[in-house]
């Protein structure tokens, strides 16, 4: 038996908590004009969460990802409204919110959303 088959194997948990880590680094090197590279880059490490739908995290992942397209689409940069998802997916991640609380979170970042969501189609 080698040694790396005696080491623990890391949590679901570390791997949850490494995606969000890896994002919130990307996160604070973000300029306040941000260019579409650097939010793909972000949009890819975010749609790496490997959710389960758990504590909401995967539904604040799934609205941090349809901001950050929206901002492309829209040749947009705001740093604040991502670090508001960022935010909010580490409280989800951190603690298991009540569904008054959850629901109240979900809809201040669909709020945010409005901001730069593409109109729909007539």
């Amino acid at each position: 038996m080698t040694h790396d088959e005696d080491a623990p194997k890391p949590s679901r948990r570390a791997g949850d908590a490494a995606v969000l880590g890896l994002a919130e680094g990307l996160l604070a090197a973000l300029p306040k004009t941000t260019p579409a590279s650097d939010l793909r880059t972000l949009r890819d490490v975010v749609e790496t969460y490997p959710d389960d739908g758990r504590d909401g995290a995967g539904e604040v992942v799934k609205s941090l990802i349809g901001l950050i397209d929206d901002l492309i689409a829209a040749g947009a940069a705001d740093r604040e409204a991502i670090a508001v998802h960022v935010r909010a997916w580490r409280f989800m991640v951190s603690r298991k919110p009540y569904a008054a609380e959850r629901a109240e979170i979900l809809h201040g970042l669909q709020a945010v959303r409005e901001l730069y969501a593409r109109p729909a189609a007539a």
